[in-house]
């Protein structure tokens, strides 16, 4: 075979002075641990399932010997899988299933009380969603429950059913729930009282004593308890009120940290602009902005409710970090200020955010953001020829994208969304730099189609 059948090597992209790919071996162990923490979550969350299942198996069958068995298995797997604290973000579907455990302990109590279950009598580490996303959905079981005891026409047992569910549900209208989970099924305890009442309707017109098992005037469909003694045999009324007052101090802590996260965010979005259009004391001082607005302004509230860690915290972090990482890359980890006519291309890795550390998906998240900017910056080089910065530009995204996929997987949320802009951006970074050869070559005037529609064509 003659040598002019054996095609050329590749193009190099990659310069021999490139590092190639950077080096995330810590992130990449960080993500296998925490991928391994929540499939064991998982897996527990797995077995505390089927103990439910079998518990309740044993309530619907009066098997009154397996009843204290599948009990404590339940208990033992419940007091494995809790956290350290209420406040403590869950792994896995955890929260979940911890909702459910309330739920079923709850239904419970009210077959051995007839009244709701008191918050005090469960772990202090369950949390106060878990324990209304438990009692909320408890409803539905005693519902069914109700159409059960009328098949045996046991109107006391239907009523006492009704009385509950009457009682939980004004309690749960004094909260706003917005429109997260516990709004969807609270508005379940609606249509399970509905059933408890129609039942009710219908036992009394084919004959059964209605006025006689309530010992006053047979209930109307609007009805609802009236004495506060009533009530208070039903419920835990101190407990319930202490709780509703965590809940809308937690929701105001909510509503305060997406204010404040927004002047954060801002400044990091501006810190980039300000990047763009070479101003580089301004956006030194905008990215200043951005970590006094974290430190002093949201991490205070984050500490005090973890749980509002993801969200809108989470966004303004991602936004920090790109800006930091578009930073260095033009100027390098200095804080000196001095314009440079060429990017420096230094990488921060997670460790280099020592000020205000980030997680996994915050640093990854803002390093993919970070290849949009440099296609911005990429398209302004371009239209003033400057092909050996064109080139600089693509060797860091492709270094980027070769790090991201050598990672053993990558974590959950956007991320996944994030890799496929990253290869087009490549691609017009690839389609650009031939381009730019066709103009060296030849001399003429080549409008790059890597710049159509770009948002930083300048």
């Amino acid at each position: 075979m003659s040598m002019s059948q054996i095609p050329s090597p590749p193009f190099r992209y990659l310069s021999e002075a490139s590092d190639g790919v950077i080096d995330l071996t810590a992130l990449d162990y960080s993500i296998m641990k925490e991928e391994t923490e929540k499939q064991d979550a998982y897996d527990l969350g797995s077995q505390i399932k089927k103990a439910m299942i079998k518990c309740r198996a044993s309530y619907e069958q009066g098997r009154q010997n397996d009843i204290e068995a599948c009990h404590q298995r339940l208990e033992d797997l419940i007091a494995k899988a809790l956290p350290q604290s209420k406040k403590v973000p869950r792994k896995a579907n955890l929260s979940f299933v911890f909702g459910d455990y309330v739920r079923q302990k709850a239904y419970h109590h009210f077959l051995s009380n007839g009244a709701l279950l008191p918050q005090s009598s469960l772990s202090e580490k369950i949390s106060d969603e878990e324990y209304l996303t438990g009692i909320i959905t408890m409803n539905q079981d005693i519902a069914r429950y109700a159409i059960g005891r009328a098949t045996e026409r046991d109107v006391n047992s239907v009523m006492l059913s009704r009385d509950l569910i009457s009682s939980v549900l004004d309690h749960l209208m004094k909260y706003d729930f917005r429109n997260g989970h516990l709004r969807r099924k609270y508005d379940g305890v609606k249509y399970a009282l509905k059933t408890t009442e129609t039942v009710l309707y219908e036992l009394s017109v084919t004959g059964a004593d209605i006025e006689k098992s309530s010992g006053e005037e047979p209930p109307t469909k609007k009805s609802k308890l009236e004495d506060s003694d009533e009530i208070n045999k039903l419920l835990p009324e101190d407990e319930l009120e202490h709780l509703r007052k965590r809940m809308e101090h937690r929701d105001e802590l909510r509503e305060k940290l997406i204010k404040r996260c927004r002047d954060g965010q801002k400044a990091a979005k501006q810190a980039i602009y300000a990047l763009h259009r070479d101003d580089i004391k301004k956006a030194s001082q905008l990215i200043s902005d951005c970590e006094k607005n974290i430190l002093e302004q949201l991490m205070p509230i984050v500490e005090e409710e973890p749980t509002l860690r993801y969200g809108s915290y989470s966004n303004v972090l991602e936004e920090y970090a790109e800006a930091k990482l578009y930073f260095a890359w033009l100027l390098g980890k200095s804080d000196e200020c001095n314009d440079r006519s060429n990017p420096v291309g230094v990488l921060l890795l997670p460790e280099d955010f020592n000020l205000i550390p980030l997680q996994v998906e915050d640093y990854i998240g803002g390093l993919c953001d970070l290849t949009g900017e440099i296609g911005r910056y990429a398209v302004k080089k371009g239209t003033l020829r400057d092909a050996e910065t064109v080139r600089f530009c693509l060797e860091t995204d492709m270094s980027i994208i070769y790090a991201l996929e050598s990672l053993s997987r990558l974590p959950g949320g956007n991320i996944g969304k994030k890799m496929e802009p990253l290869r087009r951006s490549i691609e017009k970074l690839e389609k650009m730099l031939y381009e730019l050869s066709l103009v060296k070559a030849t001399g003429r005037n080549v409008v790059s189609e890597a710049n159509d529609g770009d948002p930083g064509k300048e």
